[in-house]
């Protein structure tokens, strides 16, 4: 292995820790910071490693350092996972105890959908438009349908006649 694959076997795992303070929220500069107080070097060091500087020398204890600071993290994150995982079968569990408790929550279709004589929350929307004006008055078109001169709309535009 060359010093150049070693660089850059170290300068993924080191990025990926600077991408996890940026997603978090820290400005990036800031992450830099933090990253570079994790493995024991300063934020222009992880600068000049990121950017691929030649100046930038990376020692063994360096790659030891960024490989421990990694794998903490991904231990943290495999741990947040499963604490999450954990809750949301909790959840599962709750919901379904729930709904076997229930008896309105029973006359259910197959799909999830409710059972037949449910009514519907919102109308449909109506085929015709609300704004169609008459041709009769001042260019402005009649409806199409007589029933929409009775809309609060039409009676405000005719108002004004």
């Amino acid at each position: 292995m060359t010093a150049d694959q070693a660089r850059e076997e170290v300068r993924s795992p080191l990025d990926i820790l600077v991408q996890h303070h940026v997603a978090r929220g820290t400005p990036r500069m800031s992450a830099y910071g933090r990253v570079g107080t994790l493995i024991g070097r300063s934020p222009a060091w992880v600068q000049r490693v990121l950017g691929r500087r030649p100046d930038a020398v990376i020692g063994l204890h360096d790659a030891l350092n960024i490989k421990a600071a990694y794998a903490r993290l991904c231990i943290s994150i495999e741990a947040s996972a499963d604490a999450t995982a954990a809750r949301n079968n909790a959840l599962r569990e709750e919901i379904h105890a729930a709904l076997q408790a229930d008896p309105a929550a029973r006359p259910r279709t197959p799909g999830g959908a409710p059972a037949a004589g449910a009514a519907a929350r919102r109308p449909g929307r109506s085929p015709a438009s609300a704004l169609v004006r008459s041709p009769a008055a001042s260019g402005v078109p009649a409806a199409a349908d007589p029933s929409l001169n009775d809309l609060p709309l039409w009676r405000a535009l005719n108002e004004g006649e």
